[in-house]
């Protein structure tokens, strides 16, 4: 029975590719719905890849919640699958958020928490406990627990400095900075937390910031809602025209993308007819491998290792997100819609003052 759900999975992620998200499902329900018995751990991995469907491509969130709590009652009685059992755990903390219901994401948070401590699962393991943090931190946030969420932010942060993780210690920093500049207690905590970004931020390779480009927006408008509050204009123009500058930089980049895209299709659909002679077909093959080299180049290489499914999250594909952090962590992006719809800033610059109505997306944390 193993080979048949393998066989069913396959299909399922073929169907996804397809966009036949419907048919996907009927794959996978399949497995669930049977007669015949199929191991625990095939009904736990096809209930969390249905979750992860239903929550990717539809609102069907109750529907997703179900499937998930089955599979925790499954997961009760194996003593490993520590991925799983993680995997679990977020899908489902989400779906609580998702319905209100946040005592209950506290709850599955901190036994997530309980877990890790019980684990040595090394460098995932600490991610894990990076993702439980980041999304006790948006309950706690949601609660009015500012001093809570915090704490669980400085958590997190511990943890990427002990990974040496510079790009995820700057989600981590920026997202406390985040909080404090809601919270507002005084001025001195926020001027040390926006001190500790901007450390962590020199602290990463230039290279790499340029490839963070979710964080650079993030921290640079955490920046400016911080000089705007203290009424320093002139310093606040500095960061604006640096959100500017990238926002145009990732539109030209996208287009370049789109325009890339467009001629490998042109090419991919020649080297399918069946009459081409050896001559064009070897002037074509060699087209498409420096289209697909360029394409590489401008999106990176390393998204299937970082795709959202592999660490059960629910959040849409990279392509329309500015990342925060890598997967597995949760609520790690900022919505590009919404920066490109509301702009970078809509103001007047003079030449001591700026006056910009751009508003920060705290929903895109869930805060």
């Amino acid at each position: 029975m193993e080979a048949v759900a393998e066989g069913l999975w396959g299909l399922a992620d073929y169907q996804e590719k397809k966009g036949e998200i419907g048919k996907a499902m009927k794959c996978l329900e399949a497995i669930c719905q049977s007669q015949v018995s199929f191991l625990p751990i095939i009904e736990i991995k096809t209930r969390l890849r249905i979750a992860t469907l239903l929550l990717k491509y539809s609102n069907n969130v109750n529907h997703a919640k179900s499937h998930l709590e089955r599979s925790q009652l499954l997961l009760k009685s194996i003593p490993s699958c520590f991925e799983l059992k993680c995997r679990a755990y977020s899908l489902l903390s989400q779906c609580y958020q998702l319905v209100g219901a946040i005592p209950s994401q506290k709850q599955i948070m901190s036994k997530g928490l309980e877990l890790i401590s019980t684990s040595e699962d090394g460098f995932s393991g600490r991610l894990w406990y990076c993702n439980f943090n980041s999304q006790l931190a948006n309950a706690l946030t949601i609660e009015g627990d500012h001093h809570g969420s915090i704490s669980a932010l400085e958590n997190g942060l511990m943890c990427a400095t002990q990974m040496c993780y510079p790009e995820l210690q700057m989600f981590f920093a920026t997202s406390i900075l985040h909080v404090h500049l809601m919270q507002w207690e005084n001025e001195s905590s926020v001027q040390d937390a926006l001190n500790r970004c901007n450390v962590i931020w020199e602290s990463i390779e230039s290279e790499k910031r340029q490839q963070c480009l979710g964080l650079l927006f993030y921290n640079e408008l955490l920046h400016v809602f911080y000089l705007l509050r203290i009424c320093d204009y002139k310093n606040a123009v500095q960061h604006v025209d640096k959100l500017d500058a990238a926002m145009k930089s990732d539109l030209q980049r996208r287009q370049q993308i789109k325009e890339l895209t467009k001629e490998l299709d042109a090419v991919n659909e020649s080297l399918s007819r069946s009459d081409l002679n050896y001559r064009d077909r070897s002037a074509l093959s060699a087209k498409q491998a420096h289209l697909e080299e360029q394409l590489n180049n401008l999106t990176g290489n390393d998204r299937d290792f970082s795709e959202p499914i592999y660490f059960g999250s629910a959040r849409r594909t990279w392509e329309d997100k500015l990342e925060l952090a890598p997967p597995p962590i949760d609520g790690e992006w900022l919505p590009k819609e919404e920066l490109e719809k509301h702009g970078i800033l809509d103001g007047v610059r003079g030449r001591h003052e700026i006056i910009v109505s751009y508003r920060l997306p705290f929903f895109s944390l869930r805060w």
